[in-house]
């Protein structure tokens, strides 16, 4: 097999672009420009890889990192946020007419379906992002500018837009994350806003701009059902976890109103992001267990974010609603799902699941000091990148942060790019065996 054809999978191709963004960081984050106090290279490692794959966990302080390596960290998210063939595609769809091959590739990478032009995909999710990324960080530093000198709060300003758009979940403000700012409800609403716009999915930004244009020249557009499903699924996610979040952790702040704008931007953060208001260790287990299964389910497809994808969880609910009502074919919203997109759902949530499960029994092995919970905590926000660190975080072990690198790998990567990379090629049935029912109860 040439190179050209082993590249021409987009798999492969995501899968190497993630790898050498990983390793440029790590080796750049090696440097001692890059450091304030000497770091080891599981550490840069470690730290390169959780910008990458914008999980925003370390396991040294951030001030460890000089200005430099602080910059090379942002870049690792921006670059890890949009990805580094988005963005190596648009420098070269700058200057060079791209064959069809590699909008065809463009294509499969960006997911998409129906008559939407690839450059125009790519073209809007760079200027997208730069825009509400640099508009964000207007805002923010508008908002912290009386508590931080002016250069102090201009990089906090940029990094806390890039990181929240990113879904990153890592704050330069510490190790506190957005605790110290639970009153400040105007840059938790902006803070919302970005890590909402960049993990509802470039994909459905570009539909609904598109749908507003559309109407503003009376012309007819429709929705695509992954736009609708998307809208749906994230609206009813957050407004859940919202009440779930009152009722459980509400009695801990005052007045009414605070207490709420925290709980729907806690809402909104679990998805895939991890800014928090509030402290790990004071919450319910019940909290941190509807943390574990709210970030498991993730954000959009096409987005910054990670997780199962909304549209996977949305999926799964009517594939179980078929089976109940004894039908056969899934159905959503007056369209038919095809049979290899079922199979394809059903196989993401089964790897998904076995890797957590897998991945949790080592790391339990490895951190057999660790309580179960921090333990399993770990797993779970390793591979669906979320951000939130535990109080074990620190304290990993050599054999535990390489495990934990491995999750955060798996998790940005996605198990359905992971396999369809590792695939040869496509498998070709020449001959069907015989049908034969199996006992299931």
């Amino acid at each position: 097999m040439s190179l050209r054809r082993y590249f021409n999978s987009p798999g492969r191709t995501v899968l190497f672009s993630v790898c050498i963004t990983i390793i440029l960081g790590t080796v750049l984050l090696m440097l001692p420009i890059s450091q304030r106090v000497p770091i080891s290279f599981i550490d840069c490692l470690f730290s390169a890889t959780s910008s990458t794959c914008v999980t925003g966990v370390l396991t040294i302080p951030f001030d460890s990192f000089s200005l430099f390596g602080k910059c090379v960290i942002l870049a690792l998210i921006q670059i890890g946020g949009i990805g580094l063939l988005t963005l190596w595609l648009f420098l070269v769809s700058l200057f060079f007419n791209l064959g069809l091959s590699t909008q065809f590739l463009m294509a499969q990478v960006l997911e998409l379906t129906g008559p939407k032009n690839p450059r125009h995909i790519l073209y809007f999710i760079t200027c997208f992002t730069l825009i509400i990324e640099i508009v964000g960080a207007a805002c923010v530093y508008v908002l912290i500018r009386p508590q931080y000198p002016h250069t102090d709060a201009l990089f906090h300003a940029i990094f806390h837009s890039v990181s929240s758009f990113c879904n990153a979940g890592l704050s330069s403000f510490g190790q506190q994350s957005m605790i110290p700012f639970q009153s400040n409800i105007p840059l938790l609403a902006v803070t919302a806003i970005l890590i909402l716009l960049g993990g509802i999915g470039f994909l459905t930004l570009y539909e609904l701009l598109l749908a507003v244009r559309k109407k503003l020249l009376h012309t007819r557009f429709t929705l695509s059902l992954t736009t609708k499903v998307v809208i749906a699924t994230t609206t009813l996610l957050i407004l859940a976890a919202t009440v779930i979040l009152i009722l459980l952790e509400g009695s801990k702040m005052h007045p009414w109103y605070v207490m709420v704008a925290n709980m729907l931007f806690n809402a909104i953060s679990y998805r895939s992001t991890g800014l928090t208001t509030i402290d790990l260790s004071t919450m319910q287990a019940a909290t941190v267990f509807m943390i574990i299964m709210y970030s498991f389910i993730g954000s959009s497809p096409v987005s910054t974010g990670s997780g199962i994808r909304v549209t996977t969880f949305a999926l799964f609910l009517a594939t179980i609603r078929a089976v109940i009502k004894g039908r056969m074919v899934v159905e959503i919203k007056g369209r038919r799902i095809p049979a290899d997109q079922i199979f394809k759902a059903m196989a993401v949530l089964a790897v998904c699941l076995c890797w957590v499960t897998t991945s949790t029994f080592f790391l339990a092995l490895i951190e057999s000091k660790s309580s179960f919970i921090s333990v399993f905590f770990e797993a779970v926000s390793s591979f669906t990148n979320l951000g939130l660190a535990t109080d074990i975080t620190p304290f990993l072990s050599f054999p535990g942060k390489l495990l934990i690198i491995l999750n955060m790998f798996m998790g940005r990567v996605g198990t359905l790019t992971l396999i369809l990379a590792l695939r040869v090629q496509k498998e070709r049935v020449e001959f069907q065996y015989p049908e034969e029912r199996l006992m299931m109860s």
